[in-house]
């Protein structure tokens, strides 16, 4: 009984499993398709669920939207670890917002002159899980077990378990998540006000497609929303062949533009007055942004001097910091930093090569890596931004190669983002760029933070992943968070083996709120220390596992290894299936089965989507600006902004259109249709159908040549979609029927779901070119390059069946 239930490691045999039976023998097995696992309604949401969590959801935990571990069980040692193939990180984003049911707003605690109680030795901030003695005179830090004194003015008798008995009315004693307003010993200068300067292109191709007048007029229509107070200040600046200021004093009656042409030695004409107090200058700011698509509709200007631009706007903003909106539809051509086209110059060497060896055509291995920044001036400039508290955002919109790689590099060292809208065109993209850029600047942000984790003794952070700054070689600078940023951590064991019966894992975040308050955000979790392989593969939480090997093959490909960022994806997956069949059962081990740990059967499937995304895949026909971008996102987007890209969404909107669908059920949830396989035989293949589709950056509904008359009736009030143009198509009002208020429902209930991200719906009509974008996230098709669900799943198996042999 004792060898049937241990395995070679003397390790208790899992009962917790998913078993998928081969069906026929040798090669030509197979898989039943219809039995693979997929997400239900509610994972798909993406939430964190309870099982995984052997101490419960209380309040004492850090929310899994602040701090998600990859596994909710630390292993006992490093050979359990290494065994198990499991990853062992967090995923950390500070600043997430409320976004679903049952998420509450962040307690904030004032200690007064006193300060924040620390450990003095690791300095610790004290949190639910320290332990109390000496009747409540002192407390043992649960990262270093040092024992400190309780100052006198926080002093509480212990009750008979040995808790305090004030602790229920103190937010850090019984909240993971808590935010505790920091005194002046956490101030070096005075706190930093809300700063915005957008750098706007103005070139011929920005202003013909849209662009300027579509950020033009949302800049305009947020300002009122602008995160801040009476402090706030915003500067405009824009740039083609040279740099265009803004004088925007609040005694002026009308903006004057003053344009530098010597972009050799650029210099601020009036370095006083081009950055002004938002309030004073408002009436200045709506009249400039206003005008502004008009002051250049006629201009012919194809160049861009956007270097000289970046200078100008940091020595605008280098005395205060702030946040540094960059705007661009062509590549640099102008002045210091002006790029050249590499992606004509990789497709001439790929040419060149096929005419020399009558190869193939794929691209010479001597070709520049596009993935790989060419310019050093941006990295240089971000580090400078960094130092002065400025973080970029950037924002590409050109048709052509614009090399985001090496712009992004702005973004990537100041905790920005960047945003790729190739070939942007106002009537089809206007609507989406409006609604992003909007949340972008009105979404919770902090200003000049720093970010420090730490953890139990016996446990060590071995890398950092995502867009920041590193100081020294523990603090992450970030000039400005955002409730959209998040970081990822991986972790080690610092000996062999750990004793402590728990580890915890704390993250600090010190940041100036908009309204001037400086604080520190501190969230905490900690986790049982289990020496059972099956106990780990028990606690393991899918999305963030399939979160952390996405973000660190991501980092792998912008080094340059692109198809070692795909091999690491689908080895970290076989990793994990061969060490969970070792602790399985001898029936089930010798099987010819693809067996699965119950917490971890969907990562296949989120291997795979994340594999044929634009990051990722393989295919000639992603350009390199969508793969550079894409790359870039994935470095510092939340677990479900990675779970929704790599297993996009898919319902039928031909169901009963009507209540209790759309309307919140029990759980606080909104009852959406039922998931689909994304399978394009089962679904776009019917030219009845119509399905609504998220990827948690773009809302598509594929309507069928042959939907149904009464369905269009209903849900647009016309009986045919013949002859429209898709980007004018909208909903019916909620009041014209109860399918178009359901529909409304459903569509309001994703956007809560994904802020910011998913405002515009795009229509899409079968046999249109637009269909490639449903098509792309049929993510479990073969595609030309790439095995069908099924066959990965198949392949995996037989994988891992030779390796155990």
């Amino acid at each position: 009984v004792e060898r049937a239930t241990r395995t070679e490691l003397d390790q208790p045999l899992t009962d917790r499993y998913v078993a998928l039976p081969v069906l026929g023998s040798g090669a030509g097995g197979s898989l039943d398709a219809s039995t693979v696992p997929r997400p239900t309604v509610d994972e798909g949401r993406v939430t964190d669920r309870p099982e995984v969590h052997p101490y419960g959801l209380g309040s004492e935990q850090c929310a899994p939207r602040f701090l998600r571990m990859t596994l909710n069980a630390a292993p006992s040692s490093t050979q359990i670890l290494q065994k198990s193939g499991l990853p062992f990180g967090a995923v950390l984003q500070p600043f997430a917002a409320v976004r679903l049911p049952g998420e509450t707003a962040v307690p904030v605690v004032q200690f007064g002159g006193g300060g924040v109680v620390r450990c003095r030795r690791c300095r610790t901030y004290i949190n639910p899980f320290v332990e109390w003695a000496d009747g409540g005179r002192r407390w043992k830090c649960n990262l270093c077990y040092l024992a400190n004194e309780v100052p006198s003015e926080y002093y509480c008798a212990l009750d008979e378990y040995g808790r305090r008995r004030d602790a229920a009315e103190r937010p850090e004693l019984s909240c993971g998540t808590v935010e505790f307003v920091a005194s002046a010993d956490y101030m070096v200068r005075p706190p930093q006000p809300p700063v915005y300067v957008f750098l706007i292109d103005v070139s011929y191709h920005a202003v013909s497609t849209g662009m300027v007048a579509t950020v033009a007029n949302t800049i305009r229509k947020t300002l009122d929303e602008l995160p801040g107070d009476v402090r706030t200040q915003v500067s405009v600046l824009c740039y083609d062949s040279a740099v265009h200021f803004f004088y925007l004093a609040a005694h002026l009656s009308q903006p004057q533009m003053i344009t530098v042409a010597d972009i050799g030695d650029i210099f601020l004409p009036l370095p006083d007055d081009l950055l002004v107090n938002l309030h004073e200058s408002r009436a200045l700011l709506d009249n400039l942004l206003e005008r502004l698509p008009q002051m250049f509709a006629d201009s012919q200007n194809l160049d861009s001097a956007l270097g000289p631009a970046l200078k100008a706007a940091f020595q605008l903003m280098q005395h205060v910091g702030g946040k540094l909106a960059l705007f661009a539809s062509a590549l640099p051509s102008l002045g210091e930093a002006k790029l050249r086209n590499r992606e004509d110059s990789r497709a001439q060497a790929g040419r060149t090569q096929t005419a020399a060896k009558g190869s193939t055509g794929v691209p010479s291995s001597h070709a520049p890596n596009l993935l790989v920044p060419e310019e050093g001036f941006y990295k240089k400039l971000a580090v400078e931004c960094s130092r002065q508290q400025i973080c970029v955002d950037v924002w590409l919109f050109g048709a052509g190669f614009t090399d985001a790689i090496t712009l992004g590099q702005l973004a990537k060292h100041t905790g920005g983002s960047v945003r790729h809208m190739a070939g942007f065109s106002a009537p089809r993209d206007g609507a989406a760029l409006e609604a992003e850029l909007r949340h972008n600047l009105t979404r919770e942000q902090g200003w000049e933070a720093v970010m420090r984790v730490r953890c139990s003794q016996g446990v060590k952070i071995s890398s950092f992943h995502g867009h920041f700054f590193v100081r020294g070689t523990d603090l992450l600078a970030l000039p400005n968070v955002d409730a959209d940023k998040a970081f990822t951590i991986t972790l080690s064991l610092e000996e062999n083996a750990l004793t402590s019966p728990t580890v915890t894992l704390q993250a600090a975040t010190l940041y100036t709120s908009s309204c001037g308050e400086r604080r520190i955000r501190v969230n905490t979790v900690a986790i049982p220390v289990m020496s059972t392989i099956s106990d780990l593969f028990k606690h393991a939480d899918v999305e963030a596992c399939a979160t952390v090997i996405a973000k660190l093959a991501a980092e792998k490909a912008l080094a340059g290894r692109l198809p070692e960022a795909r091999e690491l994806l689908q080895n970290k997956a076989l990793e994990m299936m061969q060490g969970f069949r070792a602790v399985c059962p001898p029936d089930a081990k010798h099987s010819n089965a693809v067996l699965l740990p119950e917490s971890l059967k969907l990562l296949p499937l989120y291997t795979l989507g994340a594999m044929k995304q634009a990051a990722f895949r393989p295919d000639n026909d992603v350009r390199v600006d969508e793969r550079a971008a894409a790359l870039m996102h994935l470095e510092c987007v939340s677990v479900h902004g990675i779970i929704s890209t790599a297993n996009p969404r898919m319902m039928p909107l031909l169901v009963e259109l009507k209540p209790p669908l759309g309307v919140a059920g029990p759980s606080g949830f909104v009852n959406l249709p039922p998931l689909l396989p994304l399978l394009s035989e089962r679904t776009l293949a019917n030219p009845q159908g119509v399905f609504l589709l998220e990827d948690g950056r773009q809302l598509l509904m594929w309507i069928g040549r042959s939907a149904p008359p009464a369905f269009l009736v209903d849900v647009f009030g016309r009986p045919s979609l013949d002859g429209e143009d898709p980007n004018s198509l909208t909903i019916a009002p909620a009041t014209h029927s109860v399918a178009a208020a359901t529909v409304h429902n459903v569509l309001n209930a994703l956007r809560s779901e994904r802020p910011g991200q998913l405002s515009s719906l795009r229509i899409v009509r079968q046999g249109s070119p637009e269909e490639l974008l449903v098509m792309r996230c049929m993510v479990e098709d073969r595609s030309v390059q790439m095995m069908a669900y099924d066959e990965f799943l198949l392949h995996c198996h037989r994988s891992v069946m030779a390796k155990v042999a």
